[in-house]
């Protein structure tokens, strides 16, 4: 199943200028299978570009870009159909802020904010880490035997950081291209900051639990649409940098190929 497809929506009911949330149908299929149940980056990024169709039909400026947006986990997600619900709860001049909730078969799954914003004047500096350099050596992203939302990006990672390989940091180093072509939004984006398996297996030499409780992504381009040429990759680095009674944080940088950093995103897991 290709890109498209996988985040198609249908309209269920509700109008965005009427009373109550509007409501929008997906399907999941078993191509977006994680490690535990379905990937929650899929679930994201649907919640993401049903927000979008929202603000369109509400006739807000195209230039207000998703900014800022924080999922939280509360039950899994199973192969099948399910309900997304957006709610607008602030439509200012220049940001619109709005709650999405994801439901199957009447269960809540999925609560979400999203923040849109067009760019605001203000200072600009970076004190962000640079993106890693890429090894001349690789090794294609994948769990040998098993078919999984790991297939649908292509990932090349550093020899180094391989699952329950027992390494000193618990980080993934890697470097990612989507596979339908150089061109991907905020949509596709969502997904790609939650793509990668918890962190803490990397450093772990045995499998064990790391459930998302809660993911975030803080977009820091106001473009909305971004482009990589063919060859190119995004250099990324996810790093859980602390985990104490059951519970890890994992911080993630995803940077343009030219070193700009374009989005950071944190996770809170169940681990162990």
């Amino acid at each position: 199943m290709n890109w498209t497809e996988a985040t198609e929506l249908q309209h269920l009911r509700g109008s965005a200028d009427g009373q109550g949330p509007v409501v929008f149908g997906a399907n999941v299929n078993e191509d977006w299978t994680s490690l535990q149940g379905v990937h929650g980056g899929l679930v994201a990024a649907l919640g993401v570009k049903a927000a979008r169709a929202v603000l369109d039909a509400l006739g807000v400026d195209g230039g207000a870009t998703l900014r800022s947006a924080t999922f939280g986990y509360v039950s899994g997600n199973r192969i099948g159909d399910l309900e997304i619900s957006v709610d607008v709860i602030r439509r200012g001049r220049s940001l619109v802020t709005s709650h999405v909730t994801t439901e199957q078969d009447g269960k809540v799954t999925t609560v979400a904010r999203l923040h849109y914003s067009t760019p605001w004047e203000g200072p600009e500096f970076s004190d962000a880490p640079p993106p890693p350099a890429r090894p001349e050596q690789t090794v294609r992203m994948g769990i040998e035997g098993m078919s999984s939302h790991l297939d649908n990006v292509e990932t090349l990672l550093d020899p180094t950081t391989t699952i329950f390989a027992g390494n000193d940091r618990a980080e993934w180093l890697a470097w990612s291209r989507p596979l339908h072509g150089g061109d991907f939004d905020a949509v596709w984006l969502t997904m790609y900051g939650d793509y990668f398996p918890p962190a803490v297996f990397t450093h772990a030499t045995e499998p064990l639990r790391a459930v998302t409780i809660e993911y975030s992504i803080q977009i820091h381009d106001a473009a909305g649409v971004w482009s990589i040429s063919d060859g190119e990759y995004l250099p990324t680095r996810v790093h859980a940098f602390h985990s104490h009674d059951g519970f890890a944080v994992e911080d993630g940088w995803i940077w343009m190929p030219s070193g700009e950093l374009l989005a950071t995103v944190r996770q809170t897991r169940l681990a162990g």
